[in-house]
């Protein structure tokens, strides 16, 4: 599997906004905020790659590590910005008043996998199936690690017709292994604990033999320990890929 891209966070001057909203009826005011920026931002998009990187404000009250997923909140932002080069897509949680945002170009990244654990894999397809055999490729490559907080660095490689924002969420979903289920009032297979992700970093690089395939290197750190649920790593009806 060839080398992944990634992008180092984008340059230019952060924009302060108020608390981002748990729906996506916070959306329409906060585009109607930030619109002069995007325009420009739309502009260089024709002839350069673009990124975002968000600092995500939460009141004092409430907890760091469980919900407010991050992938929830950069989905319908990076669909809204309909940015034709958006490669970088970031965002950072933490307790404060005021959430910020950058908009602005990308350059490589030279950062290594030092201090992270890493694994690869690949999707033919964006299916339950797909999402089980991806978290089985995962599992055996990286342990899992206790409850606290982590950073979650994804570099996902598609071809040129694939849509990567709508890759973002199945693919954190099957990481099961890394993020852990919850043992009790876990709803679903893959109803992770992505809420424990307090730092998440995407990356898009285009290959156009690739069709539907989708390749992933994942990169995991926990910054931290804490309390918290008793967690469950197992891959449920998974099963190895056959040659």
């Amino acid at each position: 599997m060839p080398e992944f891209t990634r992008y180092a966070p984008p340059a230019g001057s952060f924009i302060r906004t108020a608390q981002l909203g748990k729906t996506r009826q916070w959306i329409e005011p906060f585009m109607a905020q930030i619109e002069p920026y995007l325009a420009n931002a739309r502009q260089q998009s024709n002839y350069m790659p673009l990124g975002v990187n968000v600092t995500v404000a939460l009141p004092d009250h409430q907890e760091l590590l469980i919900g407010n997923s991050l992938v929830d909140l950069l989905e319908p932002l990076a669909i809204a910005f309909q940015l034709p080069h958006l490669r970088y897509v970031a965002a950072t949680k933490v307790h404060g008043d005021a959430c910020s945002l950058c908009i602005g170009p990308v350059g490589i990244s030279n950062e290594g996998p030092h201090r992270w654990r890493t694994a690869r894999g690949r999707l033919s397809h964006v299916s339950v199936k797909a999402q089980r055999e991806f978290g089985y490729q995962i599992a055996s490559q990286i342990q899992p690690s206790r409850w606290g907080p982590g950073h979650l660095d994804l570099a996902i490689r598609t071809g040129i017709m694939r849509d990567w924002i709508v890759t973002w969420r199945p693919l954190v979903d099957a990481l099961v292994t890394v993020l852990g289920r919850r043992r009790e009032g876990a709803r679903r297979e893959f109803d992770v604990e992505d809420g424990r992700v307090v730092s998440l970093a995407l990356h898009h690089d285009v290959d156009t033999m690739l069709g539907n395939t989708v390749e992933v290197d994942v990169r995991w750190r926990l910054v931290g320990h804490a309390h918290g649920p008793e967690l469950d790593y197992a891959v449920k009806h998974a099963e190895p890929l056959r040659a």
